[in-house]
């Protein structure tokens, strides 16, 4: 695997991919460009042909292409992975059996976009579909972007569309597109609009069909599951809206495709559609890559319904910033913002957190005068309040949702305590959060810092070898890097690809970027002042280290009086004056 990445980045050159996304600039050696991943107005993304990284000089993101695109794009590894190798030429060997298959789907798929889609513009009843639209209050742009066609009613117009072009039945079963009645097999959808669902790199997967003829049922009919879709990690947009998403670092989520549409042809074009199904925990970990921020589009219907709550339980364990944009009497997004694009785009901004949203909405709902009317109001804002991880932010609501109801806080306090407990009326349970990755703290970056400058110039090492002992470093790239780089400097010579070559892939990549970090930062400082800084960094870690044993120390010698073990309270003030 690691020769096929390699091969990857050998032949998909990293400036020529980047490029494709930003507008680089020549600066020395490297190219340099605007960070897209924070708000970025001087250009402090860096881009190494030599190494083939980049690196952000402003949020510290960074790698190689692969890393590149999973931030671009929203991709997990093995997404990127196929992604390039396609590009590059390379053969995966572990690619799965059943690619071909998928491969074949996708381009079936794509195939019926485009059927439906010249079946929309170049027809007399697909024009018709298109008015229909139209009169519906999008434009042509609009459903040009989005690539919304027209099946035609005939039964078996797609099916020999596709035998046509050398595909049989049955692979238009497979996806989705073909239905077989008895021993008959015929078109899935006829005469309906439909809307393209495709998958975050823009790869159609599915189909949503709506009617045209009210006597036709259901309304809407969406394609199968298949190997390519999967309903519960799609939504509908995400390919188009992405960037947008990205920039503003807020995601409007909505309900059905004509929601989305007329909002991002309004002005609101960081919005996604779940279609008109359960949202699901996988979806939201899709946006949690693009945005921290997730506005719901509500209704005072949708408001107290429980697949609302559960889809604000989902982003809380998803550490997503839940806030509500209130229709204010639309009945929803697509009406808004088609009878008044600017009102649209005012709900949006004026979007409130959850809490504030809940507070308000059920003081509204139930009044706030009786007993039994704040006991309504409390069971509707307390598990909204119970999801919040932060404590500060809880005793906020809390203080908030007394002063509202005008009764002490402590009463609310011991309702949610013995809430949580699982005593009194249960809150709904909190989804388990997945492990968060560690954030990196001073030692990792010092770590970085120090290897980095001893690997751009080898032979500071003689000169700090005696000062930076293996034990100094925490992390294991550190200390695998240190033990590699001493390998490697024998005899006053050093070589890079050699060292490399001892490291794992994402080592390496993080060595370089590393590397490139250092060589921008030290360009124009005198060696000695570089030097000097090197030692200042030495020492910084070796403080560190002595501050996080002493303390774990004291924590030892503390527990050690508590428990009256003298012989290892002696033996720890033994340690704790010898190194001390």
């Amino acid at each position: 695997m690691v020769d096929q990445l390699e091969e990857i980045r050998r032949r998909v050159d990293i400036v020529e991919f980047i490029g494709q996304y930003l507008p680089l600039k020549k600066a020395g050696r490297n190219f340099r460009s605007v960070c897209p991943f924070h708000s970025d107005k001087d250009p402090s993304l860096m881009v190494s042909p030599d190494k083939q990284i980049w690196h952000c000089f402003g949020c510290g993101a960074g790698g190689d292409i692969f890393g590149f695109l999973m931030k671009k794009e929203g991709l997990e590894f093995p997404e990127a992975l196929a992604q390039l190798a396609d590009r590059a030429g390379v053969e995966l060997a572990n690619r799965s059996r059943d690619w071909g298959m998928k491969s074949k789907l996708f381009t079936i798929n794509d195939l019926a976009a485009k059927f439906y889609e010249k079946y929309i513009t170049d027809t007399a009843t697909g024009r018709q579909a298109a008015n229909y639209l139209i009169n519906r209050g999008l434009t042509a742009e609009t459903i040009k972007a989005f690539q919304v066609g027209y099946a035609p009613a005939g039964w078996d117009y797609f099916a020999k569309f596709i035998e046509r072009r050398g595909y049989t039945k049955e692979d238009g079963e497979k996806a989705g597109l073909l239905v077989r009645r008895n021993q008959n097999v015929m078109d899935k959808f006829r005469h309906r609009l439909m809307f393209p669902i495709t998958n975050v790199s823009g790869q159609v997967v599915g189909f949503t069909g709506r009617v045209l003829d009210a006597k036709d049922q259901p309304k809407y009919l969406n394609s199968p599951e298949t190997p390519i879709f999967n309903k519960g990690r799609i939504l509908y947009g995400l390919s188009i809206t992405k960037e947008e998403i990205q920039k503003s670092d807020a995601v409007v989520l909505v309900e059905g495709q004509m929601d989305a549409l007329s909002s991002y042809q309004a002005g609101v074009k960081n919005v996604v559609a779940s279609s008109g199904t359960a949202f699901t925990g996988e979806q939201l970990e899709t946006l949690r890559r693009y945005a921290e921020t997730l506005i719901l589009a509500l209704d005072a219907d949708s408001a107290g319904s429980e697949a609302t709550k559960r889809a604000i339980e989902l982003a809380s364990a998803k550490d997503l910033d839940v806030k509500v944009a209130l229709l204010e009497g639309y009945k929803d997004p697509d009406e808004c913002a088609k009878a008044d694009p600017a009102k649209w785009r005012e709900i949006v901004g004026k979007a409130v957190p959850i809490v504030d949203f809940y507070i308000d909405y059920a003081t509204k709902k139930f009044g706030n005068d009786s007993v039994p009317a704040k006991k309504k109001v409390v069971a509707e804002v307390l598990p909204i309040v119970a999801l919040l991880d932060s404590p500060v932010e809880k005793d906020q609501y809390i203080k908030q949702l007394a002063k509202s109801l005008n009764i002490n806080p402590d009463n609310l306090y011991e309702a949610l305590s013995r809430a949580v407990s699982g005593k009194g009326n249960k809150l709904p349970a909190k989804s388990a959060k997945e492990p968060v990755q560690p954030v990196l703290d001073r030692s990792d970056w010092l770590e970085k810092r120090i290897l980095g400058m001893v690997v751009a110039q080898p032979d500071r090492l003689e000169g700090i070898t005696t000062e930076l002992v293996a034990d100094l470093l925490v992390t294991k790239w550190a200390k695998k890097v240190y033990a590699e780089l001493k390998n490697c400097y024998t005899g006053g010579e050093f070589s890079l690809d050699n060292l490399l070559a001892k490291l794992d892939y994402p080592d390496r990549v993080i060595l370089l970027e590393n590397l490139m970090t250092v060589e921008e930062y030290y360009a124009n400082m005198p060696s000695s002042d570089v030097d000097q800084e090197l030692r200042f960094y030495v020492n910084l870690l070796k403080q560190k280290n002595t501050r996080v044993a002493l303390a774990e120390i004291n924590r030892q010698i503390v527990s050690a009086e508590k428990s009256g073990d003298v012989a290892k309270l002696q033996a720890l003030l033994e340690e704790f004056n010898h190194r001390f």
